[in-house]
């Protein structure tokens, strides 16, 4: 006998993004579809921050083309990545390595890497970096998180920073 094989209905939607305001691009695309997908304004916000952190990296520390790629499973979206023109993501692959044993508030101090702490809390941890191609070819990296969903909701932002401040 044969076992069904469910398949799901996916879809990723890229958006370029241009310098000068890849962030504020990001967070304005991810509310619209969070918000349309029903999401709860407190994770749209949550996304929106850990979005505008990634993007305002990649404008920082890397090159173009700068895209937006949002993942939707049966209708939901789920990750957002954000892409930039630099293929190595070794060291932003170590930074969110290290930060699921790290002391949270010895990174708070640090030069850099905040920003990705913010995500990697506000994400519950479920965010990675990779290598990828942007949508004209070019070899890039991609940092992508999990997104707050009605039937995954984020993890309690509050409880997070508490445990910073003690």
């Amino acid at each position: 006998m044969e076992l069904p094989i469910r398949l799901h209905d996916y879809d990723v939607v890229t958006e370029g993004l241009q310098p000068g305001s890849v962030a504020h691009q990001a967070r304005t695309i991810l509310r619209q579809v969070l918000q349309n997908a029903g999401v709860a304004t407190e994770d749209v916000d949550d996304a929106e921050l850990a979005v505008g952190e990634l993007a305002a990296n990649a404008e920082t520390h890397a090159c173009p083309p700068y895209e937006l790629r949002i993942t939707t499973v049966n209708g939901i979206p789920t990750w957002c990545e954000i892409i930039d023109g630099d293929p190595c993501f070794t060291r932003v692959a170590k930074i969110l390595r290290d930060l699921t044993t790290a002391d949270p508030l010895t990174t708070w101090f640090q030069e850099s890497g905040r920003g990705l702490l913010l995500v990697h809390q506000l994400s519950g941890a479920r965010c990675v970096a990779y290598s990828t191609s942007s949508a004209t070819g070019h070899p890039s990296k991609a940092v992508t998180f999990a997104l707050p969903t009605k039937s995954s909701p984020a993890p309690d932002i509050c409880r997070t920073t508490r445990s910073l401040s003690t």
